[in-house]
């Protein structure tokens, strides 16, 4: 037998783990003896582990000499997985995570293209696709008597030698393509299959070793549960989408028939149609105070569709912060009188001329307000305003049941309220509070709170004195 040459071996140092004990193994040998015979070129796989693989190539060089050249996966493959897995842990984007997924697959198996198929019942799809899979890209196949029913059946690595000449039906439905080894595997997340990763090399390219198919594996298995995450996460916002459609539609339904209502109402207390008892005059009063809170939920409710949705839009106009306190508080001044507590305005002699969306800062400041008068049975409300630079904080503070520190940060999700259950004792959609900090951060500003359980709250609404 020729010489053997094993220059190209890399870090063949002595010790545990030695690579050149792998020179022991019989398969090799079997391989140099063969190649020192007929001269083709060999490649093998030997493995002294499930962790550790040594690719060998055999071959011989102008000389006669039969080359071995040896890559010890131990020693290249650990870091850019560990640094892929960290990336698509990262990423939620579907289109980028398939991107990412393939040019990983290409880039770590040394191949000149790579794809993502997506699999039905009975069809595929290349879903993305690069290098010499790019042409593929988004075409559909038959799954019968394709390699990726075979990755669906067997839920391994599958590969074949020649791509092109195996009468495949992804070759027939893009006949121009023109791939050599192609090797697949499987993405399971959950004991799920959601796809199937497939790599490629050229025509006459050396096939992909048991190496390369570990290593496909393992990339495979990093991306799909990455991929389930952000299939999740992508249902998860369109099911919220949905919700807020739905909220809005329902809401702008039964505005229409309500405003016809409070109309015939109007109609009823002016006793345009006819005079009324004192007890019929009654029985209207309350009709509108219930017509009018059914109005105020609607509102909230077409408020968080919008805010939801981005459709909230700022118009800044000049007004005095003092001038919209004191209509604050006319606003709720009769639910104080109702729940007899006492509602008082405090605000600087100096005036505070803003430039801010009135409208917006009233709806976030009445809501503030209603609330204190709400969750307050007795003592005060009181209604602050001061200016710090060129910031004007406006405060409602109140002695009532306060809010112990850990369910703060409950108040401000959507439908939250604290006192849940067919016992609690104060109504409303649970929108208020969500609502206005979204106007807040709209406005650039920002809700603060300071409260205790027992001891009353103070709701700051923060707002810079012009709106940029």
């Amino acid at each position: 037998m020729a010489g053997v040459d094993t220059s190209r071996a890399p870090s063949l140092t002595s010790g545990a783990g030695d690579p050149r004990a792998f020179f022991r193994a019989e398969p090799l040998l079997d391989a140099m003896i063969a190649t020192g015979t007929d001269g083709i070129q060999r490649h093998i796989t030997l493995s002294d582990s499930p962790e550790r693989a040594i690719d060998a190539t055999i071959c011989r060089d102008a000389n006669g000499q039969i080359v071995v050249s040896m890559l010890d996966s131990a020693l290249d493959a650990g870091e850019p997985l560990r640094l892929l897995a960290r990336q698509m842990a990262g990423e939620t984007d579907t289109a980028t995570l398939l991107e990412l997924l393939c040019d990983a697959g290409a880039a770590q198996c040394s191949a000149t293209g790579a794809a993502v198929l997506r699999t039905g019942l009975n069809e595929g799809e290349l879903v993305a696709a690069i290098g010499a899979l790019t042409m593929a890209r988004g075409r559909r196949f038959a799954l019968p008597g394709s390699l990726a029913r075979e990755v669906l059946r067997t839920r391994d690595v599958v590969s074949v030698d020649d791509f092109s000449g195996s009468a495949r039906p992804l070759q027939k439905v893009v006949p121009e393509l023109s791939l050599g080894p192609m090797l697949l595997a499987p993405l399971i997340a959950h004991d799920v299959i959601l796809g199937v990763l497939a790599v490629t090399r050229d025509v006459g390219a050396s096939p992909f070793v048991k190496r390369e198919s570990h290593r496909l594996r393992a990339i495979a298995d990093y991306a799909a549960l990455a991929l389930w995450k952000a299939e999740l996460l992508e249902q998860a916002q369109a099911a919220d989408r949905a919700k807020s459609r739905f909220l809005a539609t329902v809401s702008h339904e039964l505005r229409t028939p309500l405003t016809a209502l409070a109309g015939y109402e109007e109609l009823l207390v002016d006793q345009v149609i006819g005079p009324l008892s004192e007890s019929q005059m009654d029985v209207l009063e309350r009709m509108r105070s219930v017509t009018q809170h059914l109005a105020s939920v609607i509102e909230e409710v077409l408020a968080f569709s919008s805010l939801d949705e981005g459709r909230e839009v700022v118009r800044p106009t000049d007004f005095l912060a003092a001038d919209l306190v004191r209509a604050v508080a006319a606003a709720v001044e009769p639910l104080a009188k109702q729940k007899r507590l006492a509602l008082f305005t405090s605000v600087p002699d100096a005036p505070i001329r803003m430039s801010s969306d009135v409208d917006k800062v009233r709806q976030i400041l009445v809501n503030l307000a209603q609330n204190a008068v709400k969750f307050t049975d007795a003592g005060e409300v009181r209604i602050e305003l001061h200016r710090e630079d060129d910031q004007v904080w406006f405060g409602v503070r109140d002695t009532g049941i306060g809010i112990a520190r850990r369910d703060i940060d409950r108040l401000f999700k959507p439908f939250a309220q604290l006192d849940t259950g067919l016992t609690r004792r104060h109504g409303g959609t649970g929108l208020g509070l969500y609502i206005s900090r979204g106007l807040a951060e709209l406005l650039g500003g920002r809700i603060e709170v300071e409260s205790e359980a027992k001891k009353g709250s103070v709701f700051s609404l923060v707002l810079p004195r012009e709106i940029h």
